[in-house]
């Protein structure tokens, strides 16, 4: 009954024009931030800290900004969860500044691991062969993009979310993987060139052995070392995948960024460094536009 429920109402939602999940994000964001009060002191705590720069009005301004930005991630992934691919092509919700970028990396190695952040809606890209491309005619599709995820405790919503995030790509749609199915699956299709999205700056599940320590955000934290190892383990090429908020917030700009063209070349640790370089300028370039409500820096006696 909790599936059927939850599938009725996203169904019956799902179909409301974006400008008007986008209107119901100003008020959803606003009984988080004011009623609800969801996790009001853990994003306080991390904006705080992140910015010791800033005015406290300059961080107020912040903490508003991220639940109107945090709204939109809900209420974006319920329009999502109806998309066509032609409902993402006139919606223009992404545009990719830069796509021949990873079409070289294509050409010079037989896969490549794109690493995205909790930065725009990472929930929307399952759309990513769809979105505009200003005219060019992109190299990714369903068939060679592979999407990363991380199971869900909750059955039901795990299942949601699978249907949700993959929905535009179709029914038959087999490279979401799974993250403990990784390194299986890229070794089954090393020789296909498929793209891996992998959103990996999570502080590190329970059971991980393998972690590093960077600095980030004017903090020490714990950061998973998967993707960088198993990319340097192949000779994968490696990169960043900046998402950032466009114009008013009405679309996402994403671009590219190199990492590594042979992950092999470089350490673990540089190519996780590297990594957080590069989500450290999209917050500062929008403070907004990260998840500051996920523990991100937690504390632990190798990360004082």
């Amino acid at each position: 009954m909790k599936r059927f429920l939850i599938k009725a109402f996203l169904r019956l939602f799902s179909w409301l024009p974006l400008s008007v999940h986008r209107f119901n994000a100003h008020i959803l964001g606003w009984l988080a931030r004011c009623v609800v009060r969801y996790r009001v002191k853990v994003v306080r705590e991390n904006i705080d800290k992140a910015f010791p720069e800033k005015s406290p009005k300059e961080r107020r301004k912040i903490f508003k900004d991220f639940y109107l930005h945090f709204a939109q991630i809900i209420t974006e992934t319920i329009w999502f969860s109806g998309c066509t691919p032609k409902r993402i092509r006139r919606s223009g919700i992404a545009k990719v500044n830069n796509p021949e970028f990873l079409e070289e990396l294509q050409a010079k190695s037989d896969g490549t691991i794109v690493l995205s952040a909790h930065c725009g809606n990472w929930e929307i890209l399952g759309g990513f062969p769809y979105f505009d491309y200003g005219g060019h005619q992109p190299c990714f599709n369903a068939q060679n993009t592979a999407n990363v995820y991380k199971r869900l405790t909750d059955p039901v919503w795990d299942d949601i979310l699978r249907e949700s995030r993959t929905r535009p790509l179709g029914p038959d749609y087999s490279n979401y993987v799974e993250t403990r199915a990784i390194l299986r699956h890229i070794i089954e299709h090393r020789k296909d060139k498929l793209f891996w999205l992998i959103n990996t700056d999570q502080w590190p599940y329970g059971s991980a052995k393998a972690y590093t320590i960077v600095d980030f955000m004017h903090r020490k934290t714990r950061s998973m070392t998967a993707a960088a190892a198993i990319a340097r383990k192949l000779n994968m090429s490696i990169c960043y995948l900046s998402i950032v908020r466009g114009p008013k917030g009405k679309n996402y700009i994403l671009e590219f960024k190199p990492i590594a063209e042979n992950a092999s070349t470089l350490t673990e640790q540089q190519i996780i460094e590297t990594y957080y370089k590069y989500i450290e300028e999209d917050i500062y370039a929008d403070p907004g536009n990260y998840l500051w409500s996920h523990r991100r820096w937690k504390i632990r006696p190798d990360t004082q």
